[in-house]
């Protein structure tokens, strides 16, 4: 796959990429606090003896779902979307972006459908008076798409910083000669290929384990002084 910029691409500025990428990191992180907060609740709900706690502990694990959970996904999955589309790393030409679009959709798809049914039956499950028999399999099975909430973030977010397609090229190398390297270096290689001296005189290829000799410059001035 291609990971050099796409020529004739629009961009954004570097203000609005810098706040579009800012706010994809802060619902990134946030979504992925959300989902641990909700799997802290899922195992307390699931592991005390107390009806009231349990019930209390749905009841916030639901308003979490729909106030943090299903917004943060969203917002990121918008803000992910624009910075494809604006950047040189496109939408769609990396395996491991595809991988994250994939994941996120995964994870909302999975917060509106399961995780806030789940939490509403066992709302009514834990209430006094609910069918209690029913509550075991629904916080087993609640549990489990909470996990694969959890891991789908982890697994995104890996991605997005080791980026296993590649680091994104910076455009073609400029035109002109080669200058990396410490100024010793970069004095040999001058000296090497014949470049003009700042005296003015021009140096030739130095020899093997001679310095390289420096033969006067054609310029006018010089001509004046010699005549």
């Amino acid at each position: 796959m291609n990971a050099s910029p796409t020529t004739g691409k629009r961009r954004y500025s570097r203000s609005v990429r810098r706040a579009v990428n800012s706010g994809h990191v802060v619902f990134a992180v946030g979504l992925l606090g959300v989902e641990w907060v909700m799997l802290l609740i899922a195992v307390v709900a699931r592991s005390t003896d107390d009806p009231a706690l349990r019930h209390g502990a749905y009841q916030l694990m639901r308003i979490f779902a729909l106030a943090g959970g299903i917004p943060f996904a969203v917002l990121s999955l918008i803000t992910g979307v624009l910075l494809c589309l604006r950047t040189p790393w496109g939408l769609w030409q990396h395996l491991w972006i595809k991988i994250k679009i994939v994941l996120l959709i995964a994870v909302i798809v999975a917060g509106a459908g399961v995780v806030s049914q789940f939490a509403h039956r066992m709302i009514a499950a834990s209430a006094s008076g609910g069918d209690a028999d029913a509550l075991p399999p629904l916080q087993t099975w609640h549990l489990a798409v909470v996990i694969f909430q959890l891991l789908a973030l982890i697994v995104s977010t890996a991605l997005s910083v080791f980026k296993p397609s590649g680091h994104r090229g910076r455009g073609r190398p400029r035109s002109g000669r080669h200058t990396d390297g410490p100024p010793r270096a970069r004095r040999a290689s001058a000296d090497a290929a014949g470049e003009a001296d700042p005296t003015g005189a021009v140096r030739e290829p130095a020899a093997a384990g001679r310095p390289a000799p420096l033969r006067s410059s054609s310029s006018p001035l010089s001509r004046e002084g010699s005549s």
